[in-house]
């Protein structure tokens, strides 16, 4: 099959498409495509297979709303926690860096802000729309990170962090949250 035809069946069959099928069809693909497929495909189950194929690590029963963008060098870097919620537009950076710029040879950059950094969202973790994530930090389990915050450090369990840069806002009752997810 072309990989035209691949492209096609992935985007407009998908819901015909068993998990095997679409592993199966992702195979063929440069992870260039796929990771660009994961961003910008309409159903989560198949953006979420789109990414595991470009080695992010996404728990059991994590949503990954549309363009989610992951920048990892397809390293392995990022892992999702189960039951996670990243909002639309979520940016989750965990190598930086300036490309071809100049700046690369620069000693303070060099040493200082090319960074490639793991990055973990915690189980039922929430990340609203347009954060950004930056290398290095540990979203807890059960953290909420507002829309459009830039979360530079880690954020502890049961916390709520917004703004620019994240700051803590509010602490979550854990007691209740546990409570929540006994059913589960």
């Amino acid at each position: 099959m072309k990989r035209t035809e691949v492209i096609q069946r992935l985007l407009w069959e998908y819901d015909e498409l068993s998990k095997q099928d679409i592993e199966s069809l992702i195979a063929g693909l440069d992870r260039k495509i796929v990771r660009w497929l994961a961003i910008n495909h309409p159903d989560n189950r198949t953006r979420k297979a789109f990414f595991r194929a470009t080695g992010v690590r996404i728990g059991v029963g994590a949503v990954i709303n549309s363009n989610v963008m992951i920048s990892d060098g397809y390293k392995n870097l990022v892992t999702i926690g189960a039951r996670a919620s990243i909002s639309p537009g979520v940016t989750i950076v965990a190598d930086a860096g300036p490309n071809n710029s100049a700046l690369r040879n620069n000693p303070y950059v060099r040493e200082h802000l090319i960074v490639e950094q793991e990055v973990v969202i915690g189980d039922d973790a929430w990340l609203g729309a347009g954060a950004i994530i930056l290398p290095g930090v540990n979203i807890g389990a059960h953290a909420v990170v507002g829309a459009g915050a830039v979360v530079a450090r880690s954020v502890p369990r049961f916390t709520i962090v917004a703004g620019v840069p994240a700051r803590p806002v509010r602490d979550l009752n854990a007691a209740d949250a546990d409570r929540s997810t006994d059913g589960v």
